[in-house]
């Protein structure tokens, strides 16, 4: 039906060496640091909104469960745990999952496991308060792929989504296609028009509550807040 390259980006497993590879140059670049400092400060206001929205899951002194799917190495593990919220972490790679689980609190950080979203998560149906899914969906390139990651969310999340998508934005496709000239990578990524993404997610049973622009105008991420349907009133 479609080949590998047009499915998804398929980069090779992680291992363990790879991983701490990956860790230790991905946000090295002044321009990295750029975007993680910001996507950080974004973060935090989603919390907020998220708060704002369900006090009394954020006042509980636990806190809401959150999953954080695909956790990576676990860049975001400290602020998720710093919101206030109990984490869980998942990951396509094994090892991914074993790093952002190093030194964790089993208190609040209660464990991880391998899944891969497009097959299903390995939870219980509302068994998280929220879902937490940064830079995964634009490595999805198939709508069937991504309506069914939408639809784990929607299963798995009693409250909603923190997540992030990228946008089509023109000025950022134009340098992506010139970085990939003299740079090539086995990575791709799908801009998406927010009507695309809105439609997809309405078809989870989400509607998008708040969409942050990484870098307004210039930058294609975009974090976005999902709620359940009814809660569309709430918007604004």
């Amino acid at each position: 039906m479609s080949s590998s390259k047009n499915r998804t980006s398929s980069p090779k497993p992680f291992d363990r060496p790879g991983v701490a590879d990956y860790e230790r140059r991905r946000y090295k670049g002044l321009d990295q640091k750029l975007v993680d400092r910001r996507e950080r400060r974004l973060l935090r206001r989603a919390f907020a909104r998220l708060r704002a929205l369900d006090p009394a899951a954020w006042a509980a002194p636990a806190g809401p469960l959150v999953l954080d799917a695909p956790c990576g190495y676990g860049r975001f593990t400290g602020l998720i745990l710093g919101e206030g919220a109990r984490l869980v972490s998942a990951d396509l790679a094994r090892p991914m999952v074993e790093r952002a689980l190093e030194g964790r609190d089993p208190a609040r950080h209660l464990g991880g496991a391998g899944a891969d979203l497009r097959g299903g998560l390995p939870f219980k149906s509302a068994a998280f308060g929220y879902v937490f899914s940064m830079r995964l969906f634009h490595h999805l390139h198939l709508p069937e792929d991504r309506r069914a990651v939408l639809r784990e969310f929607a299963r798995v999340a009693a409250g909603g989504v923190i997540m992030s998508f990228y946008r089509f934005r023109g000025l950022h496709a134009v340098q992506r296609r010139l970085r990939r000239l003299f740079k090539p990578s086995h990575r791709d990524i799908r801009m998406m028009a927010e009507e695309t993404f809105e439609r997809e997610a309405a078809e989870a049973g989400f509607v998008v509550d708040r969409t942050y622009p990484l870098f307004r105008g210039i930058h294609a991420q975009h974090i976005v807040i999902l709620r359940r349907g009814e809660a569309q009133a709430l918007k604004k």
